[in-house]
């Protein structure tokens, strides 16, 4: 009876999806599931979250984005003019598509959550990173597990995505970024941003979605739990 009742499950979603498509799509700016966080002449960053069992409606993107998924979830994934797929997916993972038409169904036991974040510039050559990835930060504990880790999760000839984990107590030493930068934190975190002798604490909750621009700063966890951010920075040239 349980397999036969998820089965029923999935057909009903799948033919919801189909459903949807006959709709004509509406514009990112007016899917109720998607909220504009940032926007400016490299980005429009949207919050995305849809709960159970419930569907976005049939809408457009327009350009190429990026998704940093936010916990673990599933979805069915209902392409225009093809046959829904079913879509898995891990917190931390980073995804780039084209533009395209869809409408999105959570098949999960909790919401689907990501950071959809449009390029508005042109990209090329972009590939998920999958050799060579840890980028090198200094550190001196005797503890490794105690330093900070850096790494690509997808570049681009304009852009990078890495992902910054930091202990409780952990300092990524002071570093340049050439180009503007978005952070999306991936959990809740209590940092504290040193520029030019000048430091500031920046309390971020999970989904928190950020722009800043080119800087030299360090960045010390002054929080009681590690803190993981996806950075999506442009090359700056």
């Amino acid at each position: 009876m349980r397999k036969l009742s998820i089965a029923t499950l999935f057909a009903i979603l799948a033919l919801t999806a189909w459903t949807q498509q006959a709709q004509a799509p509406v514009e990112l700016t007016a899917e109720p599931h998607h909220h504009l966080v940032v926007e400016n002449k490299y980005v429009r960053a949207f919050a995305f979250s849809v709960d159970p069992g419930q569907s976005t409606l049939v809408h457009r993107h327009g350009h190429d984005y990026v998704s940093v998924f936010i916990g673990d979830g599933q979805f069915l994934n209902a392409k225009e003019g093809a046959q829904p797929v079913p879509v898995s997916f891990k917190d931390g993972d980073v995804k780039f598509t084209p533009p395209l038409v869809h409408a999105v169904t959570d098949t999960g036991s909790g919401p689907a959550r990501n950071a959809t974040i449009e390029l508005l510039q042109p990209t090329t050559n972009q590939k998920a990173c999958t050799e060579s990835c840890s980028v090198p930060v200094p550190c001196d504990a005797a503890d490794k597990s105690a330093c900070v880790t850096v790494v690509k999760a997808y570049t681009s000839d304009q852009w990078t995505v890495s992902m910054v984990t930091q202990p409780p107590g952990s300092k990524y030493a002071e570093h340049s970024h050439a180009g503007g930068f978005l952070t999306v934190a991936l959990t809740d975190s209590d940092l504290t941003v040193n520029v030019k002798g000048k430091s500031t604490v920046n309390h971020s909750t999970t989904g928190d979605m950020k722009w800043h621009e080119p800087e030299t700063h360090s960045v010390t966890n002054t929080g009681k739990n590690t803190t993981k951010v996806a950075i999506l920075e442009f090359s700056g040239k």
